[in-house]
């Protein structure tokens, strides 16, 4: 039972009136919510793990920019909407993050907050104290620098959902692909699109 009011979910879609479950990277159709307003702003814009990481360390949540001018990137300017939702049906330690809560019914919105900026509500946010961004090349405590995460979902992402992934991985972080490939082989994927046919043993 989670013992607060409200809970929180962030959109890029303004307007809606029911959050329905969806299947996202577990493959599980739920609605995604937090605890907290600031770690809900975190997932607006467009913003993905390849692009800036999010976490919690030292009692709050963080935004990692893994690479230089990620930040403006995901967050500039993009528009959208976070939603207070009754925590009612929703469930912790369901996904390995522990800040994620989830519903696995459609969950009605209470309340809608509209943001138009997120690079800017987020610098405020991080102003009050309320959330930590970390600018590349700065690294979270107990984060490796040397990109060893990103090789690792290249590689099992890749797997999972598809070889638009590699194409991820050569747009953003170019300086692993070859880490990228090289780990597949050794898994012994069997590449399958045109552009990276060439990687088969």
């Amino acid at each position: 039972m989670i013992n607060q009011k409200y809970v929180y979910h962030s959109s890029k879609v303004r307007g809606l009136k029911i959050l329905e479950p969806r299947p996202s990277t577990h493959k599980i159709p739920w609605v995604y919510a937090t605890k907290d307003i600031a770690t809900a702003a975190m997932y607006l814009g467009d913003n993905f793990d390849f692009i800036c990481q999010t976490g919690f360390s030292k009692g709050k949540p963080f935004i990692w920019e893994r690479f230089k001018g990620a930040f403006d990137l995901g967050y500039k300017n993009k528009k959208g909407s976070i939603y207070y939702l009754k925590p009612d049906s929703f469930k912790e330690n369901m996904t390995s993050f522990s800040l994620e809560i989830v519903s696995e019914i459609p969950v009605k919105v209470e309340k809608e907050v509209i943001v138009n900026d997120a690079k800017e509500y987020l610098l405020n946010l991080e102003k009050q104290g309320k959330l930590s961004i970390f600018m590349f090349p700065d690294t979270p405590e107990g984060r490796a620098s040397n990109k060893e995460d990103i090789v690792e979902k290249g590689i099992n992402w890749t797997i999972d959902f598809g070889e638009s992934t590699l194409g991820q991985i050569k747009k953003y972080h170019p300086d692993v692909l070859d880490r990228v490939i090289k780990g597949l082989q050794e898994k012994g994927y069997v590449f399958k699109t045109e552009e990276w046919i060439k990687y088969n043993k």
